[in-house]
């Protein structure tokens, strides 16, 4: 007996949805460049087939890919920014590092991803769109020159280029995750608490803004207090 239109269009959406979460595994893995249909295929336990009745091209594929993780990564950003009323512009910096960190010990392939897709954005979208995309992408640091800037017209944190110090706040908050996190394999293994952890990753963070040590320390005392 045929399938209604209703339950096709649910298959048709869960097959896609299969394929795209065997896509970024396979992307976080592999990148753009090292990744192919085969591969996604046996990693989503599909005929290769089924992937290209469902996506024509790999450009195709990583297309609807990017897209969803932007909209996913940006819904997330948003959440964070909006539960920041009430805190100083360290305390919402403070917020929103253990926000992306705790959200990284959940899904650590959303950190995995955004590591990955600046670098390969430009072989996946055209030149028309690739601004748009990139600005995206960039969702996290622009977030974070926004509060750094109104920090330093609060006097809550030195002067400083806004846009310069978000960019070195993150680089060193991804990378910090990245080491505490073991992102290459996903393992995640640590004795010490959620606190310890955290406050090793932003430690640095931190100190490259010029903010001193029982000021921030004081910051991430409120915020775990706050989200307990």
């Amino acid at each position: 007996m045929s399938r209604n239109p209703e339950k096709n269009a649910q298959v048709r959406e869960s097959r896609k949805k299969q394929i795209l979460d065997a896509t970024l595994s396979v992307y976080i893995r592999s990148g753009y460049h090292g990744t192919d249909m085969d591969i996604v295929a046996k990693e989503a336990g599909l005929a290769k087939g089924l992937v290209y009745y469902y996506y024509k091209t790999k450009q195709d594929l990583f297309t609807e890919l990017f897209i969803q993780m932007f909209k996913y990564g940006y819904i997330f950003s948003e959440a964070l920014i909006n539960n920041l009323n009430g805190l100083n512009p360290v305390e919402q910096l403070m917020a929103y590092a253990y926000g992306m960190f705790m959200e990284n010990r959940e899904n650590p392939r959303m950190m995995q991803f955004f590591i990955r897709a600046p670098f390969d954005a430009y072989a996946i979208f055209t030149a028309e769109n690739r601004k748009e995309v990139a600005d995206k992408s960039d969702m996290n640091r622009s977030a974070l020159t926004g509060i750094i800037q109104k920090g330093i017209a609060e006097g809550f944190i030195p002067e400083s280029n806004p846009s310069m110090a978000a960019n070195s706040f993150w680089s060193v908050f991804v990378a910090n995750v990245f080491v505490y996190s073991r992102l290459i394999d996903g393992t995640q293994k640590s004795a010490k608490s959620s606190k310890e952890s955290f406050n090793e990753v932003v430690c640095f963070c931190f100190q490259g803004l010029g903010i001193e040590r029982d000021v921030w320390n004081a910051c991430l005392e409120k915020v775990l207090a706050d989200r307990k």
